[in-house]
């Protein structure tokens, strides 16, 4: 089956462009479909892409019917599914919409971009039980977010060459979605169990992870015992201070690898980390690739997942 016969998109009304056409069809990959992966223990990823559209407008995808997940990074859209139900989608949101052949789009902000993706697969059913279809989600309040990683994975356009490939697909989908629930069980609970001294060293390394931090300076600052704050953190985040500031640290250096034309010292000393080879080191444990060819072998659509409020940013 061919991307066209997947889906038909048809624009209804706004001003855009042959070439915005032309360019969000590129970002698009279509894997595969068939009716009887809904009943497949795996999780098979159908479609995925990252969008762009510079001007308000409204249109329709027709589509085989399969689970939507829709996860935006600039702009306002409005999405109807052809049961009447409408959902808003804006940064802040994620939409997990259950299959549906009709959906009509409408692009609320001039600037709009986002990550669209279809799955199918019988385990969509569960998490359709645990997950709403709307929902509000933090990656700096999630603890260690895996779903950016899994989302650059899903957008690297891969194609399926064995069964292993399918599997690692349907890894990094129930990644995503297993992390939302956990968020989404979590925020109905009381987060204000979690003590206001972890919040506060949490917030410190998300927003001032470029900052230098001793053990010794938090127990001074925070008036507790190292142990009782590694102890802690790691009970409540999930990761040990040094192992979440240093994820905050390559996720803030990502950024800049798509987005400027720093020195891989540069963008070290930038995000708290002097040392060029423990830099390095540290990227190649997150990533699994050096800064050089993470910053080389990045398509133009995971750039722009990155950095999404700087449209020509990664044309520099």
């Amino acid at each position: 089956m061919q991307l066209e016969d997947f889906v038909r998109l048809t624009f209804t009304s706004g001003n855009v462009g042959r070439e915005t056409i032309l360019s969000n069809k590129e970002r698009i990959h279509f894997y595969n479909f068939a009716a009887s992966m809904a009943e497949d223990a795996f999780i098979h990823l159908i479609y995925a892409g990252s969008f762009h559209f510079t001007s308000s407008c409204t249109f329709v995808l027709e589509m085989q019917p399969c689970f939507q997940f829709l996860y935006p990074y600039e702009g306002k859209l409005e999405i109807t599914c052809s049961d009447g139900c409408s959902y808003n989608c804006q940064p802040g949101h994620i939409l997990f919409l259950s299959p549906s052949d009709t959906y009509h789009f409408r692009i609320k902000s001039g600037q709009c971009r986002f990550f669209q993706a279809g799955f199918s697969g019988a385990a969509l059913k569960t998490y359709r039980n645990f997950l709403p279809c709307d929902i509000t989600y933090s990656s700096s309040g999630s603890g260690v977010s895996c779903l950016s990683d899994c989302i650059d994975h899903l957008l690297r356009h891969v194609l399926y060459h064995s069964e292993a490939d399918m599997v690692m697909y349907s890894k990094w989908i129930n990644d995503m979605l297993t992390e939302l629930s956990v968020y989404e069980a979590e925020s109905t609970r009381q987060r204000d169990l979690i003590p206001s001294y972890m919040l506060e060293m949490k917030e410190l390394f998300d927003q001032e992870y470029q900052e230098s931090y001793t053990l010794e300076a938090l127990e001074q600052h925070f008036g507790k015992s190292r142990y009782r704050l590694c102890r802690e953190f790691s009970q409540y985040f999930g990761q040990s201070p040094i192992q979440y500031l240093n994820h905050r640290r390559i996720e803030a250096a990502k950024i800049l690898l798509l987005s400027t034309d720093l020195s891989i010292h540069e963008v070290g000393s930038s995000v708290g980390i002097e040392n060029t080879n423990h830099f390095i080191n540290l990227f190649k444990k997150e990533t699994g690739a050096t800064p050089l060819v993470f910053k080389q072998e990045a398509p133009v659509a995971i750039s722009e997942l990155h950095y999404p409020y700087a449209p020509d940013a990664h044309r520099q």
